[in-house]
């Protein structure tokens, strides 16, 4: 779902009424109008643009059980909790 800018909510269905009804018109299109919805998320860690690096590893079902109760008592991700664990041992290694 998206929300105009006045905070008219536009469902799918209400967009592809509109998609209809602007095809069988012959309104052009001004691109210097055109709004687009803005990125949402995270910031990337990879630099200004783009997504982020990433690294992916296995864990034996009782491990990633126990990562999850600490994440959560530390309020924070799994993916936050081994990020800092990745670079706290890198920081030692240097």
């Amino acid at each position: 779902m998206w929300v105009t800018r006045s905070g008219r909510r536009i469902t799918e269905a209400n967009a592809a009424k509109l998609a209809r009804e602007f095809e069988s018109s012959s309104t052009e299109i001004d691109a210097r109008t055109m709004v687009f919805p803005r990125k949402v998320g995270r910031p990337s860690l990879g630099g200004k643009n783009g997504t982020s690096p990433q690294i992916t590893f296995r864990l034996d079902t009782k491990s990633r059980r126990a990562a999850e109760k600490l994440a959560a008592r530390e309020g924070v991700t799994v993916s936050a909790l081994a990020r800092k664990a990745l670079l706290a041992k890198i920081a030692r290694a240097k």
